[in-house]
């Protein structure tokens, strides 16, 4: 490979991946237009790019509002600054110098507004690029009587094109600017809200469904009515010889047995329903929780974070550990097979299980984590009168049976066996029906208390989302602020001045590690940037290099280095797929340079078939274009790409305002 070459390849370099924690495209409306919207509001959209930091689709949304006759001194303002925006004067074309040249006759129709007098301050600016070693002063007071709107637009988005003498000029108050602005609008408590996915609507068990089937209920009709017909039989037995002591018997057998059967279903019931919860709180988790499971592992881990991070003060978290492991195991269990669905992230679902741990929390401090106990607790008073009933429903039942034998020996032992057997069938027949009926009921009644408090859970974390997500033009202004501090700091310690620097340029590639998040029609966002400043000076470059952390404003790390103009022996674009770069600086007199511009991407993103643009804005939103270019420039043609004499090209492709070519 020569010392100059600059080389494009189509394959994927080794260690291109990066890792992203989480990712989420938030709903919005603030890029959203159709082609047979009105052109108005073709426009605004276009202008919700260009302040949002995606200038390429600004000019495209711009451009189609003024092709349909929407036209004015604000539009084209507007367009002006999409076409200069996070470009230097010299990767404009012909074509685009051509249509700024003609601003000026535009400016001649509109009638006197502050967009008007921005525009001829724009315009006054870019015509005094090309006045050899001018006095600032008169632009200056031109673009300082603006509104501040206006002013702070033009200062933004014509960074790359102003030339040293204004910048420094104005470097002083966008310094101040962009560090009263890092920290603005409380960013360190709101950021995060911004990388928070959508939270799934609540969802709850539902009981299983009663058991009691039509055959249950003809089995226990059938039974029934042939225990009615035994009992009625000994009956009319005793009626042949009636005595007093046998309807007294025959009487009382009835009543306690129905007693015994009342409180001995409601015994057994208790019973039953208190082993099931004993056992579904049993500290059992489900099979699919094995280490590695994807969702279900996820799950288990973010259960077991929340219950320690709201493990009760005061008390010894060993204690609320143990006492809880059995229902949180529920809980998770639940969760896990309510949202095990494909493609349905942990996050979504993370706002359902803190609510979870949270209840949990509350009611063991309560004490009434286990009131089902007390629910389900038989009383001793049931006991006794289900056990004294059948005492005595036995005794009264053997005193039935004598006197009938008595009168007829072969229909009373009939009629007797047939009441044993039915009356066995119909014991448990209907316990089971009722028993379900009553279980159905409880669990209908405590999904609904469920999905009531998960609901208010959920509209309580949606309205709190809401409230505190910063718009896509606060998440712009922070990360263009943070941009403007890290350039003071490399200037500081260079001890350069923007006199100093012919061109700049700042690579922002997502960090490993780290959410993501866009809104529908916007580019992708993230929690941390790996950010690498170059500097180019007559004299070489200067390599600062620092990770920020977006959600507080912050810097980390610190790398620099610089290298003169012919130690870069080649720059390396490898291009995979549309959205998949990775740059390669090679420098003779040390280590090659890998820098990720983008990363693979990841099987839980949202598939956007109506945004097949979205590789390009994302591009175009890190800056991407002008860094390959001044790099390229830089390794293609090394000092001399700085000092090149513009005037052959000037002479060929004259340059309104006459604005030098600046990088």
């Amino acid at each position: 490979m020569s010392g100059n070459e600059t080389t494009t390849t189509n394959t994927a370099g080794s260690g291109s991946s990066v890792g992203i924690q989480a990712e989420w495209v938030h709903n919005s409306t603030v890029y959203m237009v159709s082609s047979d919207d009105p052109p108005e509001q073709k426009y605004q959209v276009g202008v919700n790019y260009l302040d949002n930091g995606v200038p390429l689709r600004a000019r495209e949304w711009i451009d189609e509002a003024i092709a349909r006759d929407y036209d004015g001194a604000e539009v084209r303002f507007h367009w002006a600054l999409a076409l200069l925006s996070k470009r230097s004067y010299r990767e404009l074309s012909a074509d685009e110098r051509g249509l700024l040249g003609e601003l000026p006759d535009h400016i001649a129709t509109y009638p006197d507004s502050e967009w008007t007098r921005a525009l001829e301050a724009l315009c006054e600016l870019l015509g005094h690029l090309d006045v050899p070693d001018p006095d600032p002063a008169p632009v200056l007071e031109k673009l300082r009587s603006l509104p501040f709107r206006q002013r702070e637009k033009i200062v933004r988005h014509c960074d790359l094109v102003l030339t040293s003498g204004v910048k420094d000029s104005l470097w002083a108050e966008n310094r101040r600017t962009a560090g009263r602005g890092q920290r603005a609008g409380n960013r360190e408590n709101r950021v995060w809200a911004y990388f928070q996915p959508e939270p799934i609507p609540p969802r709850a068990q539902y009981p299983d469904p009663n058991g009691a089937t039509p055959q249950h209920w003809l089995r226990a009709v059938l039974a029934s009515a042939l225990l009615a017909g035994s009992l009625g039989i000994l009956g009319w037995i005793l009626l042949q010889r009636p005595t007093a002591i046998s309807v007294i018997a025959y009487s009382m057998t009835l009543a306690v047995g129905a007693l015994a059967a009342r409180t001995g279903f409601e015994w057994r019931y208790r019973t039953q329903r208190l082993r099931a919860k004993e056992r579904e709180y049993a500290g059992e988790v489900a099979a699919h929780a094995a280490p590695g499971s994807g969702f279900a592992n996820q799950v288990d881990h973010d259960f077991q974070y929340y219950a320690h991070k709201y493990a009760p003060k005061g008390v010894d978290r060993s204690v609320w550990l143990a006492d809880t492991r059995g229902i949180r195991a529920a809980l998770r269990n639940e969760v896990v097979e309510l949202y095990r669905e494909n493609r349905i992230q942990v996050g979504r679902v993370r706002w359902l299980i803190r609510h979870l741990i949270q209840d949990v929390q509350r009611q063991w401090s309560k004490n009434i984590l286990f009131s089902y106990r007390q629910q389900y607790r038989t009383p001793l008073s049931t006991r006794a009168w289900c056990l004294s009933a059948l005492v005595v429903g036995v005794l009264a039942a053997c005193a039935v049976v004598d006197a009938a034998v008595r009168t007829a020996p072969l229909s009373a032992l009939a009629s007797v066996f047939i009441a044993v057997i039915t009356g066995r069938v119909v014991t448990f027949r209907w316990c089971y029906i009722l028993g379900e009926r009553r279980r159905f009921a409880e669990e209908d009644q405590e999904h609904a208390r469920k999905m009531e408090a998960r609901q208010t859970a959920y509209q309580r974390w949606k309205d709190k989302l809401a409230a505190t997500c910063p718009t896509e033009e606060e998440m712009e202004t922070w990360l263009e602020c943070d941009r403007v501090l890290l350039v003071d700091e490399a200037l500081r310690h260079y001890r350069l001045a923007w006199r100093d620097i012919t061109a700049h340029t700042i690579v922002r590639t997502p960090a490993k590690s780290c959410k993501r998040a866009r809104v529908n029609g916007g580019p992708w966002r993230y929690s941390k940037y790996d950010l690498q400043l170059f500097l180019i000076t007559a004299e070489g470059v200067r390599e600062l290099a620092k990770q920020l952390d977006v959600e507080h404003g912050t810097f980390h790390g610190n790398e620099r280095g610089h290298f003169r103009f012919d130690a870069v022996s080649s720059l390396r674009v490898v291009e995979s797929g549309d959205s998949k770069y990775t740059l390669e600086l090679t420098l003779s007199n040390g280590p090659s340079r890998t820098i990720e511009v983008t990363e693979p991407e990841r099987k839980f993103e949202p598939a956007s078939p109506d945004e097949p643009g979205l590789s390009r804005i994302s591009l175009d939103a890190t800056g991407f274009t002008h860094a390959l270019h001044v790099l390229e420039g830089i390794s293609a043609e090394g000092k001399a790409w700085i000092q090149r004499d513009t005037a052959a090209t000037q002479r060929s492709n004259p340059v309104p305002f006459g604005i030098e070519s600046a990088a």
